[in-house]
């Protein structure tokens, strides 16, 4: 086996360890400049919205990292599990939004709940670390109702760099980003566990992002805010993030 090889196949290395370590580094909401912050309040907005939860709805937010996610679709009356594999972030997003459901520490490989227990599961930049996507698709799908729905949302066509690891010190991509997607990748992930893709969204236009677009448009109204990062896209195919919902059979 070349080194090239073996350096492709041990990616991450310990993944459990790897992402336990990552965790202490979660920058809690508040604590973001403005312009991030307005950005990803948008991007939450966009998957909430793509949900279409509804009250009393099981959620499993799986990485669920700071918590600010799941703090919002409970405020929308959704009964929410909020899973990390490691332990001090679940503890982290837990003391920032205490209420905002039942926290889980857990790997997304072996999922601890019966099958069937969920309405919706969501993968909110998780799926790109993951070395064995379509076992973790598969298991995300398992826990899922007849009818249940699946978002995923990843960073689109991204440029992986690898660098060195202050936590391992070996050669790692950026961020632990491992794949790169486009609508084409990571559609064929929700066909091969047979799931229906029902939406697919391309979001946050990188040069409006540059600009400062998302703090001064913070307070639009969100079709409005939708209309101008669309448009954009469409004029500056440059867009930040692709959101995909798939659904199993009924």
């Amino acid at each position: 086996m070349s080194a090239k090889t073996q350096l492709k196949k041990n990616r991450i290395g310990d993944y459990k360890a790897h992402y336990q370590t990552d965790a202490e580094a979660i920058v809690d909401p508040e604590a973001l400049d403005p312009v991030r912050r307005a950005s990803e309040d948008r991007r939450m907005e966009t998957l909430l919205r793509l949900l279409e939860m509804r009250p009393g709805e099981r959620l499993l937010d799986i990485g669920c990292g700071s918590g600010w996610f799941g703090d919002r679709c409970q405020r929308q009356g959704v009964a929410v599990w909020a899973m990390d594999i490691g332990r001090t972030g679940v503890a982290g997003a837990k003391a920032r939004f205490p209420h905002a459901g039942t926290y889980q520490v857990g790997d997304l490989y072996f999922l601890p709940f019966a099958s069937g227990s969920f309405d919706a599961v969501v993968l909110s930049e998780v799926v790109e670390h993951l070395e064995d996507i379509d076992s973790a698709i598969a298991e995300a799908r398992r826990v899922l109702r007849p009818g249940g729905r699946l978002l995923v949302s990843v960073p689109y066509r991204e440029t992986i760099v690898d660098h060195l690891c202050i936590h391992c010190n070996q050669l790692t991509p950026a961020n632990a980003h491992l794949h790169r997607f486009d609508e084409q990748a990571l559609a064929a992930h929700f066909q091969r566990q047979n799931l229906e893709i029902r939406k697919v969204r391309l979001m946050t236009n990188k040069l409006l992002e540059m600009g400062g677009f998302p703090r001064f448009s913070a307070r639009w109204p969100y079709g409005v805010w939708r209309l101008t990062d669309g448009l954009m896209n469409k004029l500056v195919p440059k867009p930040a993030f692709l959101c995909m919902l798939g659904a199993t059979g009924v």
